[in-house]
């Protein structure tokens, strides 16, 4: 999400849209990757567990994975 549009919110707003297709298709979780300049931190907000890491090349991004399982009200 460009800096610009981040203090719109339109990055959870997006994420909870993605959430909405995916119980309307009936999936009960769901998981994504991303690297650590990529702000991970967003993930655990909007309820992700870590489930794994890959660490990056010395001074390299690391990647990681989470998930989340998808309830009617999660």
């Amino acid at each position: 999400m460009p800096p610009e549009l981040r203090s719109q919110a339109l990055d959870a707003r997006l994420l909870a849209r993605a959430e909405a297709v995916a119980r309307a298709k009936s999936c009960t979780g769901i998981w994504l990757d991303t690297y650590s300049f990529q702000a991970p931190g967003f993930y655990l907000k909007q309820g992700y567990e870590v489930f794994g890491t890959l660490d990056g090349p010395p001074g390299g991004a690391s990647r990681f994975f989470y998930c989340k399982k998808l309830t009617a009200r999660s």
